[in-house]
């Protein structure tokens, strides 16, 4: 099924960070757009999409995906982070290619320099190619990119590194010309240069990596009640390689997750199911060890459990682009980690770049739960998902004016806010009547599509 927010950033058009193909075979040409999103502000290519917007019925397959990252990772330098996704769509197949703006620039697609103009996919000109050249040479190291200080061979664990090349093998996202050779396999990641070990090594596949990097560890809390305090029922602290600690945090968050249960329509026996849905949880906390600032020795990644909501903590902050309301509608992909991010796509561990928000979104709705909501301060940005409790809590609170305009919309109409003040919320001010629409968003009760003036909210076929 293709995504709302994909179809949103479909029927813009063209642009500077949008492509239509409506195949994918000329990979060349799919290639030099990589490269160019890559040296402009990212990006995607979708393929089986017309000139129009419109689906043209093109049949893509897996092996498909695979060949199309196979060769354009093939042609790009240095190793760029993307991705490619399959979806079915009722006009046809949707093979999009993620691209985040590339952090080590200029990128070179088969001897060239490619940059958007606009819509169009350009050679880079000698102004373009040495304003890209000087900001590559003033730029810093990303910490990721740093020498591993004090990590030696023997700390490095091989298993790691075998299941990288094991999971690359059967996905087909990567191929290793010496699998069997650890350092050939983190040379290949550009996990090791003429320095060492870099720390992005460090992070994933060291069996200690905390004894140089505290800010690795994460901490697992579940409290009796939704304030918190000193009643832990269970209170933990997990260190290890990343991909070890991610898989170990998720077991943790499943078997203290609450179970409810439901009746539904046309069967007699009630179902139970997880209180939260597991796509958004695993989503959430992917993004959490992706995102979060390595650099700081007080950062780290916690996940509090309780009764009523489960928070997911990373020391990491939203670019100064992008606002937590944002993360809910299509944004640009900004990874701060992008080695550490290819990494975790290449093990299958993270399906879209820029896009897991949105996922976390689409399957709390699907689920009947509020949306989810980000909070970024200081300390960092967390991701709260709210339980069914909060849901009922949330439906109970409606108002007269909200209940009247569920009662009026049938699912898929719409309304604008000046429409809903006018109609049903006359005697308040439209700051208010703004507030009744977003907790209406906020319950699943309606969408949100389109911006400013243009912004209108779409009834869902849920019943608060």
């Amino acid at each position: 099924m293709i995504s709302n927010a994909i179809q949103e950033q479909i029927a813009k058009g063209e642009g500077i960070a949008t492509e239509f193909r409506s195949n994918a075979e000329q990979l060349n040409l799919i290639a030099s757009t990589v490269c160019a999103f890559l040296n402009t502000q990212g990006g995607t290519v979708f393929c089986g999409v017309g000139g129009n917007g419109a689906l043209v019925g093109q049949s893509f397959t897996d092996a498909t995906a695979s060949q199309i990252h196979e060769y354009v990772a093939g042609s790009l330098s240095p190793k760029a982070l993307f991705t490619v996704s399959l979806d079915a769509g009722d006009g046809g197949d949707l093979l999009s290619i993620d691209v985040p703006a590339g952090q080590d620039r200029p990128y070179v697609c088969n001897g060239g320099v490619f940059v958007r103009r606009g819509a169009q996919t350009v050679a880079a000109d000698a102004t373009t190619l040495r304003s890209l050249v000087q900001l590559k040479a003033t730029a810093a190291d990303r910490w990721e990119r740093r020498p591993a200080m004090g990590l030696e061979d023997d700390d490095i664990d091989g298993q790691e590194v075998i299941r990288l090349v094991d999971e690359t093998g059967k996905n087909g996202r990567f191929r290793f010309e010496q699998p069997e050779d650890v350092t050939s396999v983190l040379r290949a990641l550009g996990m090791v240069s003429s320095r060492g070990f870099t720390q992005a090594s460090d992070v994933l596949f060291a069996s200690h990596p905390a004894l140089r990097h505290p800010q690795t560890r994460v901490r697992v809390a579940r409290f009796d009640t939704d304030k918190g305090g000193a009643n832990y029922k269970e209170n933990l602290v997990l260190e290890g390689p990343l991909v070890v600690v991610f898989e170990k945090t998720l077991e943790i968050i499943k078997r203290n997750m609450p179970i409810g249960a439901e009746f539904r329509a046309g069967e007699a026996r009630r179902v139970d199911r997880p209180a939260y849905p597991f796509d958004a949880l695993r989503e959430g906390l992917i993004n959490a060890f992706a995102h979060r600032d390595y650099a700081s020795f007080s950062g780290g990644v916690a996940v509090t459990m309780y009764p009523n909501r489960i928070e997911i903590w990373n020391s990491g902050r939203l670019p100064d682009e992008l606002k937590p309301s944002d993360l809910i509608r299509n944004h640009p992909s900004l990874p701060t980690n992008p080695d550490i991010a290819h990494v975790l796509y290449l093990r299958g561990l993270m399906e879209r770049i820029g896009r897991g928000t949105q996922k976390i979104n689409d399957a709390c709705r699907e689920y009947g739960l509020p949306l989810p909501k980000w909070v970024d301060q200081p300390s960092g940005v967390t991701l709260i998902l709210s339980g069914p409790e909060r849901a009922a809590e949330l439906a109970d609170a409606l108002n007269s004016r909200q209940q009247a305009l569920l009662k009026a919309l049938l699912a898929g109409e719409s309304i604008a806010l000046g429409e809903y003040h006018r109609q049903f919320a006359v005697e308040v001010s439209e700051r208010q009547a703004r507030r009744d629409l977003e907790a209406l968003q906020e319950i699943g009760a309606v969408t949100r599509e389109g911006a400013g003036s243009k912004t209108r909210y779409i009834r869902t076929n849920r019943t608060p």
